[in-house]
C-alpha cells in the first residue's frame, strides 16, 4: 500500500525534531479510551441520567458536570465519579510506552489519570508532573521530563477542570499553562494523539493555539483515525460523522497541524516505533574494550575508537558509550574533540553515558545490573560500531577475547541495530566480524542491519589504515540515513 504524502512528511520531519531536542507530545483522550478508560460521554452517564438527561444525546459535556453541581450545590458526585471510573489502573498502552523512550522533553494533556506517569516509571525514566498552577513554580528535576496536565489530575481532585465554570475561569484559576503551551506551541513540533473533532477538550486547547497564531503557524503532527463503518449503527450517522471529520481534519491545517490519518489505532505503536529507529539510527554506541597490559596492539585499537567518537561528532549524531577503558575512553575523547572544533558543547543531549560499575579488586561484578545496561545502551542506539575487544583472563594472566563485547553483539541483534565490527582491531570485533560475512542478516535495503560482505572484508584487512577505516564507516552512516 502507497505510504500517504503527510505519513512520509511525519517520518521525516518529526524524528528530526526530536533529535534537535524540538519534539513534544500532546496526549489526548483517545489515548486512555484505548487503555480502558470511559470516553467524557461515558464518564457523566449517570451524572446525567440522575438530572434526566442522556450525556450520549449533549454535546455540551462541560454543561452537564455544571448543572450536576448546581443541583447538587456542590461537585462532590462528579468528583467521585472521577476517582472511581479513573482512579483504577488499567495496563499502559504501547503508545505510551514508546513515548516514554522518545527524547521528548515536554507532553501536554487534557487528561485526568497517570498513565503517562507510569509509562515513565516502567523505564526508569524521571516525570515531573505539572497539575496545577502552583507546581509550576517548583524547581525541576534534572534531566526529567515535564508532564502538563492542563485539565488536572485523578490525585487532586478538587483541582479538575470538568465544569462550564472551570473553563470560563480557566484564565483567572490556571492561565499560567497558557504563555507556556504557546511558547511550546510557537517554538517546537508538537505531536498530537488520541484527538477526535467530538472531544470537547482539544477544542479548548484548539482556541487558545488560534490565539496564538494569525498566519503560518508552526508545523505539528496529529494522528488520527477517520470515522470507521462499523463504528456506527446506520449508514446514515456514519456518513454524517465522515462529513464532519473530513471538514475538521481541514480545518486543522488552520492551527498548523499536519494530519496523517490512521485506519485503525492498533497503527500507532507501529508509527511511533518507526520514529523511535529513525531517532535512534542518529545515535551511535561504540562497543569494545581492550587492556593496557596485552601489547602494541592497543595504540591501533585507542585511535580506531579515537576517530569513529570524531566521526560521530562531526556527523552530528550522538555518541553513546559504556564509557569504559581504552575504547570507551578513546571514541568520548574524539566525540568531544569534533564539538570542540565546531564550537557545539550540547552535552547533555548528545553524550550518552551509561558507565559499567567495576567491582573492587578481587570482587565479582554484577552480571545482571551489566546485562541491564547492555540492554539500555542497546535500545538507546540504533548503530553500534565494535572495536577490539579484548580482556585479561584472571585464572592465567593473558589476553582473552571478552566475552561481554560478545554479548553486547547478541543484545545488538535483538534490538535489530546495525551492527559495525572493526575486524582489523582483533578481538571480539572479528569474531563478529567474521560471523556476519555470508551470514543471512540482511545487508542491503531497507531492512539492512550489517555492512555488505565487501565491507566487512575491507574493515578487516590487517593493513587498513585508521583514515580508512573512518572514510568507509562514514559512507555505511550515509548509507543507513538513506534506509531510514
Amino acid at each position: 500500500m502507497a505510504v500517504a504524502a503527510s505519513t512520509k512528511r511525519f517520518l521525516k520531519d518529526y524524528p528530526e525534531a526530536l533529535i534537535g531536542g524540538a519534539g513534544a507530545v500532546f496526549v489526548g483522550a483517545g489515548v486512555s479510551m484505548g487503555a480502558g478508560y470511559p470516553s467524557w460521554a461515558s464518564l457523566l452517564t449517570e451524572v446525567g441520567e440522575e438530572l434526566g438527561v442522556k450525556s450520549g444525546e449533549l454535546h455540551d459535556l462541560a454543561a452537564l458536570a455544571q448543572w450536576s453541581i448546581q443541583e447538587n450545590g456542590s461537585a462532590t458526585q462528579v468528583r467521585n465519579v472521577i476517582k472511581e471510573q479513573i482512579g483504577v489502573e488499567h495496563a499502559v498502552p504501547k503508545t505510551l510506552e514508546i513515548i516514554a523512550r522518545l527524547p521528548v522533553k515536554f507532553i501536554w494533556t487534557t487528561n485526568y489519570d497517570r498513565l503517562v506517569e507510569r509509562a515513565f516509571g516502567g523505564v526508569n525514566r524521571p516525570i515531573d508532573t505539572v497539575s496545577g498552577a502552583a507546581d509550576l513554580a517548583l524547581r525541576a528535576t534534572p534531566g526529567a521530563t515535564r508532564l502538563f496536565k492542563m485539565h488536572g489530575s485523578v490525585e487532586r481532585l478538587d483541582d479538575v477542570v470538568i465544569s462550564t465554570d472551570d473553563y470560563e475561569l480557566y484564565r483567572s484559576k490556571r492561565g499560567a499553562f497558557l504563555p507556556l503551551l504557546q511558547a511550546h506551541l510557537s517554538s517546537m513540533s508538537m505531536l498530537f494523539l488520541g484527538i477526535s473533532f467530538t472531544d470537547p477538550n482539544i477544542r479548548h486547547v484548539l482556541s487558545l493555539i488560534r490565539e496564538s497564531f494569525t498566519s503560518e503557524p508552526p508545523e505539528h503532527f496529529a494522528i488520527v483515525r477517520p470515522p470507521q463503518r462499523d463504528d456506527y449503527k446506520t449508514d446514515a450517522e456514519f456518513e454524517a460523522r465522515s462529513t464532519q471529520h473530513k471538514l475538521w481534519s481541514r480545518d486543522l491545517k488552520r492551527y498548523g497541524l499536519v494530519v496523517v490519518e490512521i485506519d485503525d489505532y492498533a497503527e500507532v505503536p507501529e508509527l511511533l516505533r518507526q520514529v523511535e529507529r529513525r531517532v535512534a539510527a542518529r545515535r551511535v554506541w561504540v562497543s569494545g574494550s581492550w587492556p593496557p597490559e596485552a601489547g602494541d596492539e592497543i595504540a591501533k585499537v585507542y585511535s580506531v575508537a579515537q576517530a569513529i567518537g570524531r566521526l560521530v561528532g562531526d556527523r552530528n549524531r550522538d555518541l553513546v558509550s559504556g564509557a569504559g577503558l581504552v575504547v570507551g575512553s578513546a571514541s568520548i575523547a574524539g566525540f568531544l574533540d569534533a564539538l570542540r572544533s565546531s564550537g557545539g558543547w550540547d552535552l547533555e543531549r548528545r553524550l550518552i553515558a551509561r558507565p559499567f560499575p567495576q567491582p573492587i579488586p578481587g570482587a565479582a561484578s554484577d552480571r545482571a545490573q551489566w546485562a541491564a545496561l547492555r540492554a539500555e545502551l542497546a535500545r538507546i542506539a540504533g548503530v553500534v560500531v565494535f572495536v577490539g575487544g579484548m580482556k585479561i583472563d584472571p585464572s592465567s594472566s593473558t589476553p582473552v577475547i571478552a566475552g561481554g563485547v560478545l554479548d553486547e553483539f547478541e543484545v545488538a541483534k535483538a534490538a535489530d541495530c546495525f551492527v559495525i565490527p572493526i575486524g582489523s582491531t582483533g578481538g571480539a570485533a572479528a569474531q563478529i566480524s567474521d560471523s556476519l560475512i555470508g551470514s543471512a542478516i540482511d545487508a542491503s535495503g531497507h531492512n539492512a542491519l550489517r555492512p555488505t560482505d565487501d565491507e566487512l572484508k575491507e574493515l578487516a584487512r590487517a593493513d587498513i589504515t585508521v583514515e580508512e577505516i573512518a572514510k568507509l564507516v562514514a559512507e555505511i552512516l550515509t548509507r543507513i540515513d538513506r534506509r531510514v
